[in-house]
């Protein structure tokens, strides 16, 4: 396991959990019992936008997102894969 450190803020709460490169961020929350926000997980719904504020991901898929909303550091959490060692996602701020 590639192993990273995610820190979600979900709901005013920040919670930090040990993560996996090769997982998505919104199952990595699922996994740790984090109440993030989602719904199909195919990328199309854009309940599980968040904003990076920490690192960097890969989206596998975007059907949802302008490519400012991506500059801007809005992702959508189930088809983001970390890049980096240690990511910050805010899904209150989205």
């Amino acid at each position: 396991m590639d192993s990273i450190k995610i820190t979600y803020k979900v709901d005013g709460v920040e919670t930090t959990v040990e993560g996996d490169k090769n997982k998505t961020l919104l199952d990595t929350a699922i996994e740790n019992d984090i109440d993030a926000p989602y719904s199909c997980k195919g990328g199309a719904c854009a309940t599980c936008i968040g904003r990076l504020k920490i690192g960097s991901v890969e989206l596998e898929q975007n059907y949802i997102l302008t490519d400012g909303e991506i500059e801007e550091g809005l992702i959508i959490t189930c088809q983001s894969y970390p890049t980096s060692n240690e990511l910050y996602l805010d899904v209150d701020d989205n």
